[in-house]
């Protein structure tokens, strides 16, 4: 059997659970939303140790939305108690909105196949048999399932950030880390917690970027406090314009990693190198690439309205979104997109906007008229 659905949403990150409850803000009610894991699997899959580097607080009822919700009227630091908070409290968090909106969520349903009708509709196969159609197709599978393993020859000999479960299962000893952004850092820091020697490899400074208030591009205010605070450890050792070009083991007995550069220089390790240097380009959207136009640096080209330039009704949200040289890779910057994915979406449906989109909540506080404020 074939369930019809207005709408069907793959991914239940905060990409995913975020556009979710906009819709069902709006009015939008036949939908449903899938994910091959669980709600907020990615972030389960963060190391122990890692912290989110925006801060949360609860600054909804003065009309300032907390920088990690995914919807106006909620607070991740309100629910957890937290500034920073862990990648399973998070996905705690998501579960929450699910269930404040009363969202209908499939979760260990793997979708396998994903093609067309002949009326233009959207058809989905799960491995389980189970199949959906529907006009809007919104795919919000993330980034993080999706580790760029070939930035360079034997990058796949490296360890990858997204493959760490606990940086305590590093036994300290002498270690290479690759990259110069908020994984690599966060990577070498917590390395030298553990008490290891760690070499940074980085190919520019990011931290340097004081006059760039964009932590897409340059290290968040979070990260940077917290390599200040290491800059004096001796087991620390950094190394710029460190382009590196190939990371080959060698096969006498001792095992060794030798990391290489464009320059000719090289560094050698019995540990895996630590690679911290992102993820694929377009990170979920590679799963359906057919369904979209791709530009010169890989990235899915989309609409004005997020939407794939090549099949009208296919929507992409969360941190994989680019428009020209602005990037939507944090949380506070995706869910600016939910209101423009939700208008196009309620015009396909023809379904009348009633509610402003990602409205405000009301000062509470104001509506007292002891209140000082």
């Amino acid at each position: 059997m074939t369930e019809h659905k207005d709408v069907v949403i793959v991914g239940a990150g905060p990409a995913g659970v975020g556009i979710a409850a906009t819709l069902r803000h709006i009015g939008v009610e036949n939908f449903v939303l899938i994910d091959r894991y669980e709600v907020g699997a990615s972030l389960q899959r963060w190391p122990v140790e890692t912290r989110f580097i925006t801060p949360s607080f609860f600054s909804n009822p003065f009309g300032q939305i907390d920088l990690n919700a995914v919807t106006p009227d909620s607070s991740p630091a309100l629910s957890s108690g937290m500034e920073h908070l862990d990648g399973k409290t998070y996905a705690g968090y998501l579960r929450e909105v699910l269930d404040a909106h009363a969202i209908e969520t499939l979760t260990s349903t793997h979708i396998v196949d994903v093609s067309l009708n002949r009326q233009g509709r959207f058809r989905l196969l799960s491995a389980n048999g189970e199949r959906w159609e529907t006009p809007v197709l919104i795919w919000a599978t993330g980034e993080y399932q999706f580790p760029d393993m070939q930035a360079f020859e034997g990058a796949d000999l490296c360890c990858h950030y997204c493959q760490v479960n606990s940086w305590k299962d590093f036994k300290p000893d002498n270690y290479i880390v690759i990259g110069g952004y908020e994984s690599a850092i966060d990577a070498a820091l917590n390395l030298l917690e553990q008490g290891s020697q760690v070499r940074l490899l980085t190919r520019s400074a990011p931290w340097a970027n004081y006059h760039i208030q964009d932590p897409s591009v340059s290290l968040s205010p979070y990260t940077r406090q917290r390599l200040k605070n290491a800059m004096d450890n001796p087991n620390l050792e950094i190394y710029e314009n460190a382009d590196i070009t190939s990371v080959l083991k060698t096969s006498n007995p001792d095992s060794l990693y030798r990391v290489n550069t464009a320059d000719g220089r090289a560094w050698c390790t019995h540990q895996r190198p630590i690679l911290g240097t992102g993820f694929i380009c377009g990170g979920g959207a590679c799963q359906i690439a057919p369904f979209f136009d791709w530009g010169s640096e890989g990235q899915p080209l989309l609409t004005e309205e997020d939407c794939s330039t090549r099949f009208p009704g296919l929507y992409l949200v969360g941190p994989q979104v680019r428009h020209d040289q602005r990037i939507f890779c944090f949380i506070y910057k995706f869910r600016e997109r939910f209101s423009i994915v939700a208008q196009a979406v309620a015009r396909q449906l023809n379904i009348p906007l009633l509610k402003q989109v990602w409205q405000v909540p009301d000062d509470e506080c104001c509506k007292d008229e002891s209140c000082g404020c």
